[in-house]
């Protein structure tokens, strides 16, 4: 990677100390110069939350005593589209409000042990780490350091200027954090999700309102499939609430993740409303499959695609990925959603991809995304079938599932040897071992750039494990030759 000349300025505190006491935080001033106290505010706080609760059980238990059965019925609809409805966005709402600094050490670290770049172009680590020294060391043979780092303001486009953990480094405590994400497309989920709670539940005013209209078409077009769209919202539902929940808890929440739910609702709904529109009747219920399509949303498209006439789908190009991200292992339908959104369509789309943007954007475990992209790098080298043979089978026989694996096997296996000629035919395009192979796949490898990174945290991570002191009872292959 290019050498970048941006990096932090040099340390300074975020107040200045006073003299016969510690130095006051920015909090304790505002306290100081008229503000409430903090205990004020805690009790404050926690008498919200009460009142709120107390609220919440009154909505629900006050019309359920004085109300009608036919007005209670519709109170609990109206009270099921609002929760629902609102769920997904309260989620993101809960997210921004907790979401520490945190986030923004483990990218800094993960930026160091990866080697993306030279020490002193990378942003201030914690000063916790080992790697401080070492960044301080180098940040200070830099001539003209500057105020700003590239790979901050990538973290800042993401999560915003008040996440940084070392904003004191580099802004004035005056200076108000900005906000890049805006809230429009929370809201724009919220209210596509509240239409199809309204379909689902149908509270009398709109069963009213639709009766008074006919209930039925007037103009005479195709009578739209009303029950395949309210079992095609909830499966979309379904996979919005189960994906919001997991980033939720992964510290990936973003209003990114709103506008691919309302994509989702609003493609679901044209494909489930062209699949009611074929004449053939289909052997499951088509309730049932706008359920799954609003789960699998390429379902329906492929089921359109097997309805229409046998020339007009030749015509249609293929749908699935000549490398599907299922060959990964460990690759789950929430993973391969979460790396569509970030343009990370195939094994060959994962293999070339900026890992710094995309360790950013995901918030996979760096650990399960080095691997993944460990085996991407082996498939783009290594077909998964060859002829009458499976190469990757006869390689993963041999204990080797990545390009890592491989390369440290073929290092460690001298040419003549047993394991080399199986490295060979497990190679080579016909049934006898080819050594050219090996090189060259090798050459191929070595050559890609993403290689670099992968390697210095595979490497590092297995320097690392036999001489932690907190696993005594870990032994090395030497210890137990011993």
């Amino acid at each position: 990677m290019s050498t970048l000349k941006q990096s932090e300025p040099s340390v300074q505190p975020l107040v200045p100390r006073q003299r016969g006491g510690p130095p006051r935080t920015t909090r304790d001033q505002a306290s100081r110069e008229g503000g409430p106290p903090r205990n004020t505010r805690d009790q404050a706080s926690r008498a919200f939350y009460l009142a709120l609760l107390l609220a919440t059980v009154a909505s629900i238990a006050v019309p359920a005593i004085l109300l009608q059965p036919d007005s209670r019925i519709f109170v609990l609809k109206l009270a099921v589209v609002v929760l629902l409805g609102s769920l997904p966005g309260l989620l993101y709402i809960q997210f921004v409000r907790f979401k520490g600094p945190s986030l923004y050490d483990e990218y800094v670290l993960n930026l160091f042990r990866l080697e993306i770049d030279q020490y002193c172009n990378l942003p201030a680590p914690p000063r916790h780490t080992d790697y401080y020294l070492k960044w301080k060391q180098a940040h200070r043979q830099l001539k003209n350091p500057g105020t700003d780092n590239l790979y901050r303001r990538k973290f800042e486009v993401v999560y915003g200027e008040q996440a940084v953990s070392t904003r004191g480094m580099f802004a004035h405590s005056s200076v108000r954090p900005a906000r890049t994400e805006g809230f429009y497309p929370v809201l724009l989920a919220t209210a596509l999700v509240s239409i199809g709670w309204v379909l689902v539940v149908q509270p009398e005013l709109f069963r009213s309102t639709y009766d008074l209209l006919g209930g039925s078409p007037i103009t005479g077009q195709p009578e739209v499939a009303f029950e395949a769209l309210v079992y095609g919202f909830l499966g979309a539902y379904w996979f919005i609430l189960q994906d919001l929940v997991r980033r939720y808890f992964r510290q990936d929440l973003k209003t990114a993740a709103y506008l691919s739910a309302s994509t989702r609702i609003v493609v679901v709904i044209l494909v489930v409303s062209a699949l009611s529109l074929l004449q053939a009747e289909p052997a499951t219920p088509l309730p049932v499959v706008a359920f799954l399509i609003g789960i699998f949303p390429q379902l329906g498209v492929q089921l359109l695609k097997a309805g229409v006439s046998k020339g007009l789908g030749r015509m249609i190009p293929a749908l699935t990925p000549d490398h599907p991200l299922t060959d990964l292992e460990g690759m789950t339908l929430w993973d391969q959603a979460r790396l569509l959104e970030e343009g990370v369509e195939d094994t060959h789309a994962l293999a070339t991809a900026n890992l710094v943007d995309l360790m950013l954007g995901t918030r996979l475990p760096l650990h399960r995304l080095i691997d993944w992209l460990d085996q991407a790098l082996l498939f783009l080298h290594v077909p998964e079938t060859r002829g009458q043979r499976y190469p990757r089978e006869e390689l993963r026989g041999l204990g080797i599932r990545t390009a890592t694996d491989l390369l440290d096997v073929a290092e460690d296996a001298a040419p003549g040897t047993a394991m080399h000629r199986r490295l060979a035919l497990a190679l080579s395009r016909s049934d006898t071992p080819d050594a050219d192979a090996v090189e060259t796949t090798l050459i191929c490898l070595a050559g890609h750039p993403n290689l670099v990174h992968v390697h210095a945290y595979t490497s590092r991570a297995r320097l690392d494990w036999p001489t932690n002191p907190r696993r005594p009872c870990v032994e090395t292959r030497t210890q137990r030759s011993d």
